[in-house]
C-alpha cells in the first residue's frame, strides 16, 4: 500500500494530474519532515503546503522546512517569503524567528536577526536555539563595527578634518555605545567644519541622548528638524528626547508624525541600543 502512495506521489510531484489525497498528503509530510535529498525533501514539503486539506499547523511547518533549505541553498528571498507566511499562520512559533534570524545573520543585517531571536526568546525564555544564535550574532556585530572603526581611522590619518567622515564615525560610536565622549568630541569637530549639516546634529543629538543630556539632545534635534522639517529621523529623535524631558505630549506627537513621514522609523531608532529613561515624575502642586 505505502509503495502505492509513494508512486502516487511521484507521479503528482512530477507534474501529473493526480491530485494528492489524505494518505498520500500524509507520507508527503514524513518525507519533508524526515533528512533526504533537499530538492526531493523541499518537493514533498510544496506538497504538503499545496494540498488543500493542509491544517494551518502543518502547512506553517512544511513552510519552515522549505523555507530553511531554501536559506541553505542560498536562496534567501524564497526562504524569507516561505517563513513570512509562517509567521502569518502561526506568529507565537519561536522556532519560525530563530530560522527568519538566521537567514538575517547570513545576510549580515544584525540588527533584524537580534530583533527575531529577542522575539524568539519573548515567546519562549531559555529557548536554546535562540539564545546561541543570538550571542553568534552579537560577536559578528563586534566585528563589522571594529572593521568599520579602524577603516574609518585610516581614512581620518589622511583626511583629519574631513566633516563627513567624523559624522560617520561619531555615529558608529553612538549606535555601538562605544566611547561617548571620543563620539561627541567628533561630532564637535564634523559641525566646526559643517555647521549647518543636518544629519551631524542628529548624529549629537544621539550621543547627548545615550549621555543622558537630555537638554543637549533636544536642542541638536531641534537644529536639525529647523534645517530639514520633513525628515521622520530627526523628528522620532526629538521626540525621544522630548519624552525623557517629561514633555511627553509634544514628544509622542513627534514619534506619531515621524512614523507618517518615514514608515519603519521605530525599528530603525530600536536598533541604535537606545535605553529609554524612567519617566520624569510631574512637578509637585503648590499647597
Amino acid at each position: 500500500m505505502r509503495a502505492l502512495i509513494a508512486i502516487a506521489i511521484a507521479t503528482t510531484l512530477g507534474g501529473c494530474l493526480a491530485p494528492l489525497n489524505v494518505d498520500t498528503v500524509e507520507l508527503a509530510w514524513e518525507r519533508c519532515e524526515l533528512p533526504s535529498a533537499a530538492l526531493d525533501r523541499a518537493n514533498q514539503c510544496s506538497a504538503v503546503i499545496g494540498f488543500e486539506g493542509t491544517s494551518p499547523e502543518r502547512r506553517a511547518a512544511a513552510l519552515v522546512v522549505r523555507g530553511t533549505l531554501r536559506s541553505a541553498a542560498g536562496d534567501y528571498v524564497r526562504a524569507l517569503a516561505d517563513l513570512g507566511r509562517a509567521l502569518r499562520l502561526d506568529r507565537n512559533n519561536a522556532q519560525i524567528y530563530v530560522e527568519r534570524g538566521a537567514i538575517y545573520m547570513a545576510r549580515g543585517v544584525y540588527e533584524n536577526a537580534l530583533r527575531d531571536f529577542d522575539h524568539a526568546l519573548a515567546l519562549q525564555p531559555g529557548f536554546r536555539p535562540a539564545l546561541e544564535r543570538r550571542a553568534e550574532v552579537m560577536q559578528m556585530q563586534v566585528g563589522a563595527y571594529q572593521r568599520e572603526l579602524v577603516a574609518l581611522d585610516e581614512y581620518l590619518l589622511s583626511s583629519p578634518g574631513d566633516a563627513e567622515l567624523l559624522n560617520s564615525r561619531c555615529w558608529l560610536r553612538a549606535v555601538n555605545n562605544d566611547n561617548l565622549d571620543l563620539a561627541l568630541a567628533d561630532c564637535d569637530a564634523s559641525l566646526s567644519a559643517a555647521p549647518n549639516d543636518a544629519n551631524v546634529h542628529d548624529s549629537r543629538g544621539l550621543v547627548q541622548f545615550k549621555r543622558g543630556d537630555y537638554a543637549a539632545s533636544l536642542a541638536d534635534y531641534e537644529a536639525a528638524v529647523r534645517i530639514e522639517p520633513e525628515r521622520g529621523h530627526f523628528l522620532y529623535g526629538r521626540g525621544l528626547a522630548r519624552v525623557a524631558l517629561g514633555q511627553t505630549a509634544e514628544g509622542e506627537a513627534d514619534l506619531v508624525r515621524a512614523e507618517v513621514l518615514e514608515p519603519g522609523i521605530v525599528e530603525d531608532y530600536a536598533s541604535y541600543n537606545i535605553v529609554m529613561p524612567a519617566p520624569k515624575p510631574p512637578p509637585l502642586e503648590a499647597d
